[in-house]
């Protein structure tokens, strides 16, 4: 009996391991086909006023894009921090015990004001297809008083349903247009900042 279990889990970790490897195929296929888009650059020409760009990021991608974000726009960087620091692989279990309670971690510093910025990013990583525990409290704390806000994802390949939970829980957000970000390798640089561009232009 013994002998038959684990060939049964041999079978199934095969089986796992052939299935990663499809998706990591087809989420590699997938980005090289995006960024081909953006491989000539353009200059940023857009003036979205005084900017915000709110993040959380967990293993740095998103604070990557957010600082280009940031230094494009001569906004200012707000990085949003909590009081439970998270880490992996630890961060699955705890975020998905506070995603299904709505018991959100508390944030260590206030908000920005708002009054005083023309355009609000906002952006984070996807956990569990949706949006990082983080960015629930700051949308359960933050009133943005009719302001323009952008929200923004990184994820390894599906945003899931980041931007229809985002849009439903900022209030009174002036939604504008949302983007996301695969989380690529170093070769793709340039191409994730001329994607950068030419949607910031587009705002």
């Amino acid at each position: 009996m013994l002998k038959y279990i684990l060939i049964l889990i041999a079978v199934a970790a095969l089986v796992g391991g052939i299935a990663s490897l499809i998706h990591i195929r087809n989420v590699n296929a997938k980005n090289q086909k995006e960024m081909a888009q953006y491989e000539n650059g353009t200059e940023y020409t857009n003036n979205l006023g005084k900017v915000l760009v709110m993040y959380y990021s967990m293993s740095g991608q998103t604070a990557k894009i957010a600082t280009q974000i940031a230094e494009l726009t001569n906004g200012e960087l707000y990085e949003i921090t909590t009081e439970e620091v998270y880490s992996s692989p630890s961060v699955y279990v705890k975020s998905k015990k506070e995603i299904e309670s709505k018991n959100y971690p508390k944030l260590t510093k206030a908000l920005p004001n708002f009054a005083d910025y023309d355009i609000i990013f906002v952006g984070g990583p996807v956990w569990w297809y949706t949006m990082a525990v983080p960015l629930f409290s700051v949308l359960e704390n933050a009133d943005f008083a009719g302001k323009k806000v952008v929200p923004f994802s990184t994820q390894g390949s599906n945003y899931g349903a980041f931007f229809e939970d985002f849009n439903k829980l900022a209030k009174n957000a002036d939604i504008q247009t949302s983007a996301n970000f695969n989380n690529m390798k170093p070769e793709y640089d340039s191409q994730v900042k001329n994607k950068i561009i030419d949607w910031l232009n587009r705002l």
